[in-house]
């Protein structure tokens, strides 16, 4: 059975926002897994890395971590100290992650997160320098048994992988059992021509799968045609996380950073949305 996710995002306005009293609401609403930010994991001492791990175990609730590189931590970058800015970082979450018991790492943490290059022509040489800097990431995690997942995201927000094709690429490329795929059926409404091929592709390696709506409200609340989506997830095998990513709230640095400039939903009974939700998606997954 899959573990049913959601973002750290959807409760937040601020990315550093507190995010320990996050563990016991998702418990409360129904989730088995909360995705959190890995700004805020780095943040913790190692007495906060217990306190994120105890609290966790205590109400049993899953833990993975979210993670955009800036374009100052491009790995992809032609720069070398923006490529070592990025390959820290991630070296960083790894090792904090250990310590917490996190497995997976999953977001666009192969080139910078809304990052833009001048051209298509220069995209050759920021895929190498991005695989380069993987290859050296990934000993990294594999010492630390930690795993690190590709997302593929849209053309507006990452010039890397915006397909499952490169991302299978990429994953090919770098060459190691941990470096998985991250899919996103919001990401994959505007780039794929289809769910159904991508994820019976990615599925041997993919260890993480995003739900979201076309217009980024929790799955139910759009046009994403979910019983294809669901079916072909079981059909493929797929038995890893599932995790709603819904961004509705305007304002702060993270409806900022979604470009979300509209009220997109009433928010006054947004909790009892979100069980909606869940249970709409656990039906989906019978």
């Amino acid at each position: 059975m899959n573990k049913i996710g959601i973002h750290y995002g959807s409760f937040i306005s601020n990315w550093m926002d507190d995010q320990l009293p996050l563990i016991r609401k998702v418990k409360k609403l129904g989730f088995d897994l909360l995705e959190f930010g890995s700004d805020y994991l780095l943040s913790q001492d190692d007495e906060g890395l217990k306190r994120l791990r105890d609290e966790a175990e205590e109400v049993g609730v899953d833990l993975t971590i979210s993670l955009g590189l800036t374009p100052a931590q491009d790995i992809a970058s032609p720069v070398a100290a923006e490529r070592k800015a990025g390959k820290d970082i991630l070296k960083r979450v790894s090792v904090a992650m250990a310590k917490t018991g996190i497995s997976d790492v999953s977001g666009i943490l192969y080139c910078a997160w809304n990052g833009k290059i001048s051209s298509y022509a220069e995209k050759p040489s920021r895929w190498k320098y991005s695989v380069e800097s993987m290859k050296e990431v990934a000993k990294v995690f594999e010492d630390n048994g930690v795993f690190v997942n590709v997302e593929v995201a849209n053309r507006f927000e990452n010039y890397l992988i915006n397909t499952c094709d490169e991302a299978l690429a990429y994953v090919s490329d770098v060459g190691s059992d941990h470096v998985g795929i991250h899919l996103d059926t919001f990401h994959m409404n505007i780039e794929e021509e289809s769910f159904v091929t991508p994820i019976l592709k990615a599925v041997p390696k993919m260890r993480y799968f995003h739900i979201g709506e076309n217009n980024r409200k929790m799955p139910g609340l759009g046009m994403l045609p979910w019983k294809t989506i669901f079916d072909t997830l079981k059909i493929a095998g797929y038995t890893r996380p599932i995790s709603m990513e819904p961004f509705v709230r305007p304002g702060g640095e993270v409806g900022s950073a979604i470009s979300l400039y509209r009220d997109m939903m009433d928010l006054s009974d947004y909790e009892n949305d979100l069980r909606q939700s869940l249970a709409f998606v656990r039906s989906m997954l019978k």
